[in-house]
């Protein structure tokens, strides 16, 4: 009755809803398919019976006639049809990356991830995706040496650029997934993440005023200082500086030669 009286009404979302809560869904499934409003049939599947395949299957399927893909993939990974779910998603387009991620990562089927690997390696399309998806991917399945492999490249290319906080982020966060799988931590990436690791603490200290500290950071970053390309005259300069307010005065002068040398001059 009081479906009726809502469609009556034009209150169609309301009709649905009251539909399905009294157990007669396929007429709120034919409400909702002539009136162009799935999405709110879906939204109350999900609240009130999230696992339920066959009606996932349909919605998914609804959704796959009018080639509204993303909405399909949605509701073929719901109804546990990967295939489909990760063939949608691609289709949708790189919005759905992180979708596609989460669902591979979860269900771990290997041809489903050597599919999204494809994919965004630009094998499918000819567009290579950022990196920093394959590196998450790999993260999620597990793969914990291909991901190092993965960040160790990408932190190298983000610190070219100067992005030195991000890749320390992508390092760090790789680091501790090691230490979690109790693997050993490859020189390169302990190496790396120390050196940037010292890069942000020495800022932190000098901005504190802890002039000895942030020396004492600054000389292992200047050691490194061709890893920072954007910034190398800054580094070299704050290390000059930081080691004369620290009473360093022989290494103030090893790196103020070292800053005055013809290359680094003339970037003065």
């Amino acid at each position: 009755m009081i479906a009726e009286y809502c469609a009556k009404r034009g209150a169609k979302k309301d009709s649905i809803e009251f539909l399905i809560l009294a157990g007669q869904r396929e007429e709120a499934f034919k409400i909702a398919e002539d009136n162009d409003d799935m999405d709110e049939y879906a939204k109350i599947i999900l609240s009130v019976d999230e696992k339920n395949i066959d009606e996932h299957s349909k919605i998914a399927q609804y959704f796959e006639m009018r080639s509204q893909w993303g909405r399909a993939a949605k509701h073929f990974e719901k109804c546990e049809n990967y295939n489909k779910a990760l063939k949608y998603y691609i289709e949708e387009g790189e919005k759905c990356i992180p979708d596609m991620i989460e669902m591979v990562g979860r269900v771990k089927i290997d041809p489903l991830t050597h599919e999204l690997v494809d994919y965004l390696m630009g094998e499918k399309d000819g567009i290579p995706k950022e990196p920093q998806h394959t590196f998450k991917l790999y993260r999620a399945i597990g793969n914990t040496k291909q991901a190092i492999k993965i960040a160790i490249t990408i932190a190298n290319q983000e610190q070219e650029l100067g992005n030195y906080k991000y890749a320390h982020d992508i390092l760090y966060e790789t680091y501790k997934d090691i230490r979690q799988n109790k693997l050993h931590i490859p020189f390169d990436l302990n190496n790396k993440l120390m050196i940037l690791h010292s890069y942000i603490i020495c800022r932190r200290l000098i901005k504190n005023k802890d002039h000895l500290g942030g020396a004492l950071m600054l000389k292992r970053v200047a050691k490194n200082v061709s890893q920072f390309p954007t910034h190398m005259i800054n580094i070299l300069t704050s290390t000059v500086a930081e080691c004369m307010k620290a009473g360093l005065k022989k290494e103030a002068q090893v790196w103020s030669l070292v800053l005055m040398r013809k290359e680094n001059r003339d970037q003065i």
